[in-house]
């Protein structure tokens, strides 16, 4: 087992950096993919077509991973490393621990990781577990590597990832398959106590289902460093509209900034929007059972521009028009004198 060692000066940078609050709203897209150049290409049209504005990186041309400096100045970084991969730059081309990145991560840093054997170029085949001071296991949130595809499961590939709620998001996500029949070597883990799948590898039939292939670590979605695994090549997918469709997800719900002050609110297990969170016209929705007569009613972007408000409704159902708003997510919140609820949703057309 490779440790996860932080140098004195690795620590030290850390507390001496700004948080990324303060950077542009971009993201450093990482082409670490030394394989098929044309699934860049595909994953980079489906991040523009998402609303994804990024700069590119190439490792592979540059021989060598991005610096801490180059890093800093992006909201989050997307590391691509396609399928099959060999000597990647995320392990510094030498199977080690990439310390730049992980002083990015420990000083607020964001990263949405992507691609197949990522686990298998730096440790081998599959069992392997990993523990505290592990990079997999404190960054990634991955407690186990159990298995790949095709590779453990009798050379049948994965026919399909299965979404996994996350917990207090109700957003929908829609099953994942390919563009051949079945994916091969993606990777089947388990995660951290601390972090939870996105998506398990399906359906029910298939001999390595239940094991996570996507995996969300620091999920408090409104605090801390967040990083997003995809265990598999979204390449893969089977139609440029569900790769589309899986980026926004994930860009939208976990790597934006929240609105203003939204993280002083407090959490609350209540749904006040009827349905799936998706709207396309008009939002249905119930008012808290422990809200007062007098309250109101708020509708935000992700910027903090307040897009609806309305006050001292006294019936318990409502809807809203949201037929003008831009495609994208936004956040109700009802308050009274004493309690702020909020849910998001995301407007598609």
């Amino acid at each position: 087992m490779k440790k996860l060692i932080f140098s004195l000066f690795v620590i030290s940078l850390a507390f001496l950096v700004p948080k990324h609050s303060t950077a542009q709203q971009k993201a450093l897209f990482v082409n670490d993919n030394g394989v098929f150049a044309d699934n860049t290409d595909t994953v980079l049209t489906a991040l523009t077509a998402a609303g994804i504005d990024y700069d590119v990186f190439s490792t592979r041309d540059s021989l060598r991973s991005p610096t801490f400096a180059e890093m800093r100045l992006y909201q989050f970084v997307i590391w691509y490393c396609s399928t099959d991969g060999v000597g990647n730059y995320l392990w510094n081309g030498n199977d080690t621990d990439n310390n730049e990145l992980i002083t990015i991560l420990q000083s607020g840093g964001r990263l949405w990781l992507m691609g197949t054997d990522l686990l298998y170029d730096r440790y081998g085949g599959a069992p392997l577990s990993f523990v505290q001071g592990d990079f997999v296991f404190d960054i990634l949130g991955i407690s186990e590597y159990n298995a790949q595809s095709y590779g453990d499961d009798g050379g049948l590939g994965v026919p399909e990832l299965d979404p996994i709620a996350l917990p207090g998001n109700n957003l929908p996500l829609d099953t994942l398959r390919w563009t051949f029949p079945t994916a091969w070597w993606v990777d089947g883990c388990t995660p951290a106590q601390k972090a939870v799948s996105v998506y398990n590898m399906g359906p029910a039939t298939y001999p390595l289902q239940g094991l996570s292939s996507a995996v969300w670590n620091y999920h408090n979605y409104f605090e801390g460093e967040k990083e997003l695994t995809f265990l598999f090549d979204p390449a893969l997918i089977d139609t440029y509209q569900n790769r589309v469709s899986l980026f926004k997800w994930a860009y939208y719900t976990l790597f934006l900034p929240p609105p203003p002050g939204i993280g002083e609110l407090p959490l609350t297990k209540e749904t006040m929007i009827i349905g799936k969170s998706l709207a396309t016209d008009k939002i249905e929705c119930k008012v808290p059972a422990s809200v007062s007569s007098n309250f109101s009613i708020l509708i935000s972007d992700l910027n903090g521009k307040q897009m609806y408000s309305r006050s001292s409704e006294s019936h318990d159902f409502f809807s809203i028009d949201i037929s003008s708003f831009s495609p994208g997510m936004y956040v109700l919140t009802i308050s009274d004198s004493r309690m702020r609820y909020y849910q998001k949703f995301v407007v598609g057309r």
